[in-house]
């Protein structure tokens, strides 16, 4: 049981990542055992020896391929790698790891799902509309700031005044609408929460300074929707920009999703798009801009 306990910690940690030689004799000791590099070899020797490719590069070792499959069902298989394969033509940043992640997923696939899988595709209109595309590293910049609360310092092109400036910011929320990515950030400069195009960001650097963003998230609008089941199934809590948003399943297979909007002018359309499928049952601003676009729009057919 010892040497059981052993290659599995090994395994679980090699599992999350490239470890030194130091970081497996200390896994090792952390269930009890000693910090012994003969027992460290002995159980990586049955690592490979079961089929787990594991490589020794710059001192750390790398769990490359195993031979355990994805216990996904057929059409869960399905559904994931044609997603995967779908992004993967389309998507101009990401693309790449799209198609390498699907290659993962395909080979972790066991015979008989790889097999149903292989019988046909399905095509998921998924595209992205950012021109220029976005740069993936303002992303991860940006979401690492929202966690920490430190503030950013980014080079942005104004489309409004045609011009490219430094901007220090506190980002406060990264959210999807119409088909681009915005970054809702605090400008203390102008004492005001100001809503960024990401992909008019040239470069974004965390800087040391922390902030505090409650005071700036709270002036967000609150906004409650009832989904119908079908557009719950299609877009569950994401039609509300909100990633603490809140779910309250209903009998009839819909939902009630609660949370704040950084932009009311993007929600309404989002919402607006779902048609008889969505209800706006909260949020006095929301619901105003909501019946205000919609007599709009209707006034132009009268």
């Amino acid at each position: 049981m010892e040497a059981t306990r052993g290659t599995l910690s090994l395994l679980q940690a090699l599992s999350e990542g490239p470890q030194s030689n130091q970081q497996l004799l200390s896994v090792l000791e952390g269930i009890g055992m000693s910090r012994d590099e003969r027992t460290l070899r002995r159980y990586l020797g049955a690592l490979r020896d079961a089929g787990f490719q594991i490589d020794r590069s710059g001192g750390r070792y790398d769990l490359l391929d195993s031979p355990v499959k994805l216990p996904l069902s057929a059409h869960e298989a399905l559904a994931t790698l044609n997603v995967l394969q779908s992004l993967a033509k389309r998507e101009p940043v990401y693309g790449e790891q799209f198609a390498s992640a699907a290659q993962k997923v395909r080979k972790a696939l066991p015979k008989e799902v790889a097999k149903f899988v292989d019988r046909g595709s399905i095509e998921f209109e998924l595209t992205s509309a950012s021109d220029p595309p976005e740069d993936p590293r303002v992303i991860d910049t940006l979401r690492q700031a929202i966690f920490r609360h430190q503030r950013v310092e980014m080079l942005y092109h104004s489309l409004s005044s045609g011009t490219t400036d430094r901007r220090t910011v506190e980002p406060l929320r990264v959210a999807y609408a119409q088909k681009a990515h915005r970054l809702y950030a605090y400008e203390p400069d102008k004492a005001l929460v100001t809503e960024f195009r990401i992909n008019r960001i040239k470069e974004a650097r965390m800087l040391p300074d922390k902030f505090s963003p409650e005071a700036h998230i709270s002036t967000f609008d609150p906004v409650s929707i009832r989904l119908s089941e079908n557009a719950f199934i299609a877009y569950g809590k994401s039609i509300i920009p909100d990633d603490a948003a809140t779910i309250e399943c209903l009998e009839d297979g819909g939902a009630i999703i609660e949370g704040t909007t950084p932009s009311v002018f993007w929600t309404v359309r989002e919402i607006v798009s779902l048609g008889s499928d969505a209800e706006v049952l909260g949020g006095p601003t929301l619901k105003e801009e909501f019946l205000r676009f919609v007599k709009s729009t209707l006034d132009i057919y009268s």
